[in-house]
Formats: structure tokens, sequence, C-alpha cells
């Protein structure tokens, strides 16, 4: 028989098709942007004869009318993920929240685990071949049509058909509802001054020729207005919006460097505007692919360089991430999160991050915190995530140990909450009893002197402050001194570089006393290879004595000058008005470095 009959057999009306819907029946709705309006509808309309029916669903965008109480009876709501419409109910107790990975959905579904009776999604025409595509939303949703015992398919000719594993035959639908309504659209929030530095922040840690995974939220997305200047992107991500269409449409996005469909976008479903729609439609280059394949961490695994981004509610000082609930209050879910940070983790050269704000939306309540909410969710442990980013800076932790990661996030915490975030983890016995740290928001790390620079032997560096998080690389600095080094930096043999010592040099007020590092590496394997740093002379003299120590392989690069013209002009914007350098007559190099600028006074012992 031709598809066209078999359509023709199969097309019928919303009530006739809705009588598959038994009472008791478990019933999977389409997903995010892609939900069946028009079938949800009529399902709401067939409620009085309905009892018990469970509503299976991953993402919800829609108004999710079923979760009203007074339907409390006929329907009960299961979310794979928690959205903003189905939040209240599940806090109610009047609906569910199943955990799982998004890679072991399709799982759930095929092994009748989680059996489904009746699937409502939404679809295209069909081609000339007698196949419909699930357009914008494959996920999960693909995997409950193959699995379910009838399928209803809303068939809208404002879904666009799209590449990839997005294509059902006809032959495996029951019934087709024919119904042109407008896709669901869901433009992201524009962010804040704080989000917008969280993603400032965060791009930093894309460069050219990674592959991107975009996490669910704004924060996350909000990271792609800051990477236009990027090369050779590639994306495998879960979600599709506009603003990677601006990345492709600019030549950001090209996919020529990734290894795993190269020259592609590999995403799962879409959430945006009619723009991302319009432009995936029969587009070539853009590849939806089911949950089981783009969630799947070791195919996540196959790009070289898979970065990935998401969100999170809470990271403790251990580096415990929660991105599923407020303490017992359940707010998303476990989602890809976790997937994607294990892909990134097995992929060559690859990186997880977290972003968050420093604080609550009230400013009262940080989000770098000593302990997890009781009843929070652990969604990535200790072990998982390599990187965590406020709008305060970026924390690396993998293979730090709780002391220096209790460090580093304390750093990126609000100023405000430093001092008790450091106490807290004093008591924990995370850091040394002695610890110190400044505190004051008077004292703020002054993240625009950071730059980057390039020797003369063509290495490139990043100059900027000095951190308290750099007490053992500037340890390991110290032991990679010659003695002469050691001598001529410090007057006399110097043995060790201890505790009290290396924090009290770390710990700067960024005013009266004040370091510059040139480091080389990136962000989170930086080594310290120069140290230029001030103190002030005599209170209210105006002078400063200043100090310099660049290690033996970088010496005669143009790399002293370097921090010497930062330092000097840091110092002038602070209202100092000269300096004074202490060194042995032998010490050529300072006194070669000295005598470029007259501003300084150096004294030859």
């Amino acid at each position: 028989m031709k598809w066209e009959s078999i359509y023709a057999e199969k097309k019928t009306t919303l009530e006739n098709a809705l009588k598959a819907v038994k009472r008791g029946a478990k019933v999977f709705l389409g997903s995010a942007c892609g939900e069946p309006s028009h079938l949800v509808q009529g399902l709401i309309e067939r409620a009085g004869r309905l009892h018990d029916v469970q509503i299976l669903h991953f993402v919800t965008l829609g108004d999710a009318p079923y979760t009203e109480k007074r339907f409390d009876n006929r329907f009960r709501h299961n979310a794979f993920f928690v959205g903003p419409s189905t939040r209240e109910a599940i806090n109610q107790a009047r609906a569910d929240y199943t955990p799982i990975f998004i890679s072991e959905i399709p799982d759930l579904f095929r092994r009748k685990i989680v059996p489904i009776d009746v699937a409502l999604v939404q679809t295209s025409p069909p081609d000339p071949y007698g196949f419909v595509s699930l357009g914008i939303s494959v996920d999960i949703t693909k995997a409950a049509v193959e699995s379910a015992r009838v399928v209803i398919a809303q068939v809208n000719r404002n879904m666009p058909r799209t590449m990839g594993d997005s294509l059902i035959s006809i032959e495996k639908i029951d019934y087709l509802v024919e119904k042109d309504d407008p896709l669901l659209e869901f433009p992201y929030p524009i962010p804040d001054e704080a989000g917008k530095s969280i993603a400032r922040n965060a791009a930093r840690l894309i460069s050219d020729g990674d592959t991107l995974h975009i996490g669910y939220g704004h924060l996350p997305y909000a990271v792609l207005q800051f990477i236009h200047d990027r090369k050779d992107l590639g994306v495998h991500t879960e979600v599709l919006s506009d603003d990677f269409i601006d990345l492709i449409e600019e030549g950001v996005v090209t996919g020529e460097k990734k290894t795993f469909h190269p020259g592609k976008v590999i995403c799962s479903f879409c959430i945006g505007t009619q723009r991302v729609y319009d432009y995936v439609r029969d587009n070539p280059r853009i590849g939806f692919y089911p949950a089981e394949v783009v969630y799947n961490p070791m195919t996540i695994a196959r790009n070289d360089r898979m970065v990935s981004i998401g969100s999170a509610l809470e990271v403790d000082l251990s580096g415990q991430i929660c991105s599923e609930s407020k303490g017992h209050h359940f707010y998303s879910g476990i989602g890809g999160r976790l997937d994607f940070i294990r892909g990134a983790a097995l992929s060559k050269g690859g990186k997880s991050v977290i972003t968050l704000p420093s604080t609550t939306k009230d400013g009262l309540t940080s989000r770098i915190v000593a302990n997890l909410q009781e009843g929070a969710g652990v969604v990535a442990t200790r072990g998982d995530v390599k990187y965590v980013v406020t709008e305060y800076g970026i924390a690396y932790l993998h293979g730090k140990s709780v002391r220096e990661r209790a460090m580093a996030l304390i750093n990126i915490a609000h100023p405000k909450f430093r001092r008790d975030l450091l106490e807290a983890a004093k008591r924990h016995a995370y850091v040394y009893p002695d610890q110190t740290f400044i505190h004051s928001e008077n004292h703020a790390y002054p993240d625009e002197e950071e730059g980057s620079a390039t020797l003369s032997n063509g290495t490139a560096i990043t100059i900027r402050p000095i951190k308290p998080t750099d007490e053992v690389q500037l340890q390991d600095f110290f032991y990679s001194h010659s003695e002469e080094t050691i001598y001529l930096r410090y007057f006399r043999t110097v043995r060790s570089m201890p505790h009290s010592t290396a924090q009290a040099m770390v710990n700067v007020d960024y005013k009266n006393h004040m370091a510059f590092v040139a480091t080389i590496g990136e962000i989170g394997l930086e080594r310290i290879i120069a140290v230029a740093r001030y103190a002030i002379e005599k209170e209210n003299s105006g002078m400063v004595e200043v100090a310099y120590t660049t290690h033996e392989d970088y010496q005669g690069l143009g790399l002293g000058t370097m921090l010497q013209e930062r330092l000097e002009a840091y110092a002038k914007r602070m209202g100092f008005r000269g300096a004074v350098g202490y060194l042995f007559e032998d010490n050529m190099a300072m006194l070669k470095t000295f005598s470029r600028k007259g501003q300084y006074q150096a004294e030859i012992l």
C-alpha cells in the first residue's frame, strides 16, 4: 500500500484519536517547544472521562494545565526534569519528579521500566517517502515513539523537517491529527551585569577549535555573547538556541576542527524563537539526534577539546555541585549535566565548567557554601568538575586538594561572605588553622589589571595581580630558583618558603601592598615565572619599595621591564610618587632595568 493511502486511513479527528487514552494510562508528551499543544488541549478537554492518567514529560515550557489542582484525580504529572510550570505542583506533592540521567531515559522506555501506553507528539507533514520528522524535539521523544503502544501525532506544517535522526515512518503512527499551531517560543532572558561578568569569565575558557556544549539555562547561554572573536568552534549540545545561529552565520562555528561529525552542529532539541526553527528546516548542517546519542558520555568524548558549560544552584567548599534542588525543594533536575561533565572529562583536552552567581538574587545568601543545604542533591561529585565560575573569577578544582579548592572557591565568593566561609573551612579542617585572607570589599581583586604579553622569544604569558590562591604556585616558583637568584632577591641564603611566609606574600591589599605575577599555561594550570611587588616604604612617605624576581629560564627576554612598567603605572594610580629598590652591585640585570627608569632610587648594597 502506498504511504498516501496509509496516511489517509490514519488521519482522524482530535476527539477520535484521544479515545486511545484510557483510565490509568501512561501518556508521554513531546518535549519543550515541540510540545503538541493541540493534543494537550484535547486531553484537558477529555479530563472528565479520565482517572489517574500519568503524564510523562521531559522539559515542560507550556502552561502544563494538567498540573492544576482541579485535575488532581484526573492526571498525575511525572517529570524527568522540573520546569517552571511544573515546579509548584511537584513541591506540593501533587506531581512527581524522577531523577535520572537523560542518556538513560530511552532505555527506561524500551525495557518497559517506564512503560508508555500512548505517546502524544508533534511532527512535520510527511516527505515524498512517507516519513514525518520530529523536527525540533528528537531528544527522548523518538524513543517514546518507538516504545509506545499507541502513537498519536499532531501533524503541523509549522514543524520543520530536520536532518540527523528525526524521521518516523507514518506506518509507526496510529493516529494523525492535522493542526497548524504556532510552535512554542522561549526567548532567553537578557543577563544582568553580574550575569554578563560570569559569562565573560566563562568565555575565557573557550579557545579556537573547541567543541561546545551549552547547558540549559540563561547563564550558560549568555556565554555565547562573548565568543564572537573565536575561530572554528564546533557544537555538540543538547539544546540549540538563537544565539548559536549568530555564531554559525558569522563563521565562528564551522565545525572544521571537530573529531566527531566534523562540519556539523549536533543537538537534540531546540528552545528558542521562530528564527531558529526556520534556520534548522531542511538544513543539512544541523543534525538532530536522540538523547541516547547526544547525551552519551562516550559519544560526547569522541569530540576532542569538548567544553561543557552548565550552571548550579550551590557549590560547597569541597567542590560538590547542586543544580537540582534548593534543599528539599526540587528546582530543576539532573538533566544532562553529569552526562556532559563526564563526557568532557573523557574528551582529549576537554573541560567541564559550572557557572553560578556568587549570591542569591537578593544578595543575602552566598551560593558558595560551607555545606550544601539539607536535602540538596549532589549532581556532580567533588571529583567531577574542573572549573567553577562566578562574577568574581574562575576556580580550578581538578586535581586540587581540599585545601586548595576551598581557598579557590572562597576567592570567587562574594567578598562579604569570604570571612565566614574561611572560618567554616577552618572548622571543617579544610585549611590551615592560621589561614589568612584579605576579606574587605575595599580590597577587591583588580581583574582589569589582567593582560597578556609576548616575550622576545615568542612565549605567550599572562601578567596579572597575585591572588591568595597562588600560595602553592609561589612556593613552587621559589623552590625552582638557583641559590644565586635567591641570594640576589633576599640578600641572604633562604632555604625554605613555609606556608606562613607564602600566605603573607599572596595576601596583598592591592594598594599599599601589591604584586604582579607573570604566568605561562592555561587557566588552572598556570606556572609563575616572575613576580614584581611593592610595599609602602614608610607611612605617608609617598614612596614604595619594589622587588623583582624572574625565573632563570626567562631572564633577558624583556620580562623584567614589562613587570616594572606595570608595577610603576599601578603605583602611580594608587597615588605613590616614587619607588626605591635595594640590590647588590653585581646584580647587573636589575641595575640595567632600574637605569631605564629615572624615578627609581636604587640603593646599592
